[in-house]
């Protein structure tokens, strides 16, 4: 009975241990930094990827749309290479490459063809488009748990600033405002432990769509 008392304790501690510990890691941060670049470059993404196309399509018909098309997809594909060193910088996600074949092509016309062979050529368009609400749904949790956070922290200073004042909120008094501090202190952690699994979501939906699969990899290994 002693020794399962023992372990019990031993686990608190340590789970314990890392809820706070999460203040302290620098990755934190980087992840925290990661998910702050998904809204502003998903809406790049979507206004460049909507227009060129839009574009491209609607002047196929006089030729200059092929050309269009052409550079968007170039376009696209460096945008994809861009948040492969993303998460390789920010998240330390080891990224497959996007493609094997591509080395044996020697004309610009061959390069062109692999890519739109290549399945992950259509994976990173999919993925492009979807940082745009991505973006939009990491921004408003972000806001929504730093205010929440920012509001229990500084609950007692809003208290001795006299706002809200006490006839609106009667509720609001001093040992209200001690405990929402207190309370704050965890809020804040487990914000960042929320933020650290939305930026571990991010960085396997990207090693999926942005990287050749591990069986398509392993087989490409063997014909070379």
């Amino acid at each position: 009975m002693l020794e399962i008392i023992n372990t019990a304790v031993g686990l608190a501690q340590k789970y314990a241990v890392d809820f706070v510990a999460v203040a302290f890691r620098r990755q934190t941060y980087m992840n925290m930094l990661y998910l702050l670049f998904t809204f502003p470059l998903g809406t790049a993404y979507f206004v460049f990827l909507v227009t060129g196309l839009s574009l491209g399509f609607h002047l196929v018909g006089i030729w200059i749309g092929i050309p269009i098309l052409m550079l968007v997809l170039l376009a696209w594909w460096e945008m994809a290479s861009f948040e492969r060193q993303l998460a390789e910088w920010l998240l330390g996600m080891k990224m497959p490459p996007m493609s094997r074949e591509q080395l044996e092509a020697d004309s610009l016309f061959e390069r062109w063809i692999v890519k739109l062979r290549n399945p992950v050529t259509w994976k990173a368009l999919l993925f492009l488009f979807m940082k745009f609400p991505l973006g939009i749904f990491s921004l408003a949790l972000a806001i929504l748990m730093l205010a929440v956070t920012l509001f229990l922290l500084m609950s007692p200073l809003m208290y001795y600033a006299g706002y809200p004042s006490t006839p609106d909120m009667p509720w609001y008094t001093l040992e209200f405002s001690l405990v929402a501090f207190f309370a704050g202190i965890p809020a804040g952690l487990l914000s960042l432990h929320v933020m650290n699994f939305l930026a571990k979501l991010s960085g396997r939906f990207a090693l999926l769509m942005l990287g050749i699969s591990q069986k398509k990899e392993d087989s490409a290994m063997q014909e070379m």
